[in-house]
């Protein structure tokens, strides 16, 4: 982000509620994200995120040199809170804004719908796939990720090809199957391939009703039924973390992800596990989101469990308690690394 381009973000944010707002960007600031900026005639320190999630505005909240005003590509619900409560003001290109600075009071309310990625960003279910094995802690080989994914080998070399560029990976030999690749910031790949992951999640999903009084038991059973029909299957979200790293009580929906590519497939599962889609159902069967399917999941507590990376992923997508549930698993596998 330079001058340039944040002037015309905030110039744009501006004029939905109020053309007349000047905005001028002066100049960068003395720290990497930060710009002096000048709002109507108030002299205003702007910071700059890449990301836009809790963990990052804690680390903001916690400095003494607070800017005036903080801008995102995309604040999540719970940033947005963490923000609002701190008495921060807040824009993002979303549209959403929450500004109360002297002589210009935003407040536009924007809703979280993921923004469709560009073509050219390169990031593609198999790319996902990949980030998640990086993650788990497999090889950054060519052959080392696909024996773990299942993916063609020219796939998951392009896909590293992208994440390089990327500057998410750094690579130890020039080239050649065997030249292998290094996460080159963990937390950084984790929070990018998490933010792509929600942009990408398909909407092949049914709601099936189930009585589940226990739901580790319920899913255990369902996954039994599951297994001898031979479909593959694994946890995700709230179900997978009260494995992983316990913390959510009560959240639905409770997800599953199966091999079925389309609705109808879905169904079928379904009803051959005795099960019927249901309007309002607290189970969500849901698709595979990778190519990579369930070859990266764990067994743990009678469940396959899926990538604890996806699993961080989907728990993001539950709202406010979800973005706290999944930085408690980021804190507790990291942990047991």
């Amino acid at each position: 982000m330079d001058t340039v381009q944040l002037e015309r973000l905030l110039a744009d944010s501006f004029a939905r509620v109020d053309p007349e707002i000047d905005v001028r960007v002066d100049r960068a600031g003395a720290r990497p994200g930060r710009f002096l900026a000048t709002i109507r005639t108030t002299p205003t320190e702007v910071a700059w995120l890449a990301t836009g999630w809790p963990r990052q505005i804690r680390d903001l909240l916690d400095r003494p040199d607070r800017p005036g005003l903080v801008v995102a590509s995309e604040l999540s619900q719970g940033a947005r809170k963490l923000l609002t409560e701190n008495g921060l003001s807040w824009v993002d290109e979303t549209g959403a804004a929450r500004v109360a600075l002297p002589g210009v009071y935003i407040r536009v309310d924007v809703g979280q719908a993921p923004k469709e990625p560009r073509a050219n960003l390169g990031w593609t279910p198999s790319t996902l796939a990949v980030c998640e094995a990086l993650i788990v802690g497999i090889g950054g080989t060519v052959a080392e990720l696909t024996a773990a994914t299942g993916l063609a080998p020219s796939t998951a070399a392009a896909s590293l090809r992208f994440l390089q560029k990327a500057h998410l990976v750094e690579s130890e030999a020039a080239r050649g199957r065997n030249s292998r690749r290094t996460v080159a910031d963990e937390e950084k790949l984790l929070d990018t391939y998490a933010a792509a992951a929600g942009r990408l999640r398909t909407p092949e999903s049914i709601r099936v009703g189930v009585l589940w009084r226990n739901p580790a038991r319920g899913v255990t059973d369902l996954g039994a039924r599951l297994s001898a029909k031979g479909v593959a299957w694994n946890t995700t979200g709230a179900l997978a973390a009260d494995v992983l790293a316990p913390y959510l009580t009560g959240v639905d929906p409770w997800e599953i992800y199966v091999d079925g590519g389309s609705v109808a497939e879905l169904r079928q599962i379904a009803r051959e596990a005795g099960m019927e889609q249901a309007d309002g159902g607290r189970l969500l069967l849901r698709a595979f989101p990778t190519p990579a399917k369930d070859r990266l999941c764990t067994e743990a507590a009678g469940q396959r469990v899926a990538a604890w990376p996806r699993v961080f992923s989907d728990l993001r997508m539950l709202g406010v308690r979800g973005e706290e549930a999944a930085e408690h698993l980021r804190e507790q596998m990291g942990a047991e690394e």
